[in-house]
């Protein structure tokens, strides 16, 4: 595939050079870094996975705060983060399409001013992104039932096109809870979910050591 784009000839290194003539194509991921995950040693991995096609990755480890900004600025090629919240398209869509939820998500920021501001900013997505788009504000006033018809072909599109790139499996900080046995109160079974705040739905002020 990346032959037939014009991405066939390559460096001693064996690293792929640019079909303007350039040098080596360089792709950068910016990556938060000292944040709730080392997302950093999570995609490391990736740049040796790419390394064999020919794709040189660069790893740009940042400040929390700078990497959002810079995402909302449009000015990020690739970016990591943890896929929580997509159990529940419509109340945080963001993993499936970051271009909805905020400006300052780097999976498309002009198209996100151009959907929170009613099309007066941005840039207007076009084909299937906009489908996406227009699913997810038609199933916001539909019943729930066909609210998960109109979510599944939120999902196969976005399987089908691939925008955002899974690389781990569910993390045991998504699902798993460890509770002290000398505490009372806590509750037998708890959801977990960002949209539910985490922990906070099960009320930790009424917690008490026995």
């Amino acid at each position: 595939m990346l032959d037939a784009i014009g991405l066939a000839k390559k460096d001693p290194e064996g690293y792929r050079l640019r079909s303007d003539g350039k040098g080596r194509l360089r792709l950068i991921m910016t990556v938060a870094g000292a944040a709730h995950a080392p997302f950093e040693q999570f995609v490391e991995p990736v740049k040796q996975h790419w390394k064999e096609v020919g794709i040189y990755l660069d790893l740009e480890v940042v400040e929390r705060s700078l990497a959002i900004t810079r995402g909302g600025a449009n000015e990020t090629q690739l970016s990591a983060w943890n896929n929580d919240g997509s159990e529940h398209p419509w109340t945080f869509p963001f993993h499936i399409i970051p271009l909805i939820v905020a400006t300052g998500a780097p999976g498309g920021p002009e198209y996100a001013r151009w959907f929170h501001s009613g099309g007066k900013e941005g840039k207007e997505p076009t084909g299937r992104i906009r489908e996406m788009m227009d699913l997810w504000v038609q199933g916001m006033s539909l019943s729930e039932e066909e609210r998960i018809t109109l979510g599944k072909q939120i999902w196969k599109i976005a399987a089908e096109d691939v925008y955002i790139i899974g690389i781990i499996g569910p993390g045991a900080a998504s699902g798993v809870r460890v509770a002290k046995t000398t505490m009372g109160n806590l509750p037998a079974r708890m959801y977990i979910s960002p949209e539910g705040k985490a922990e906070s739905i099960s009320r930790p002020v009424t917690y008490f050591y026995k």
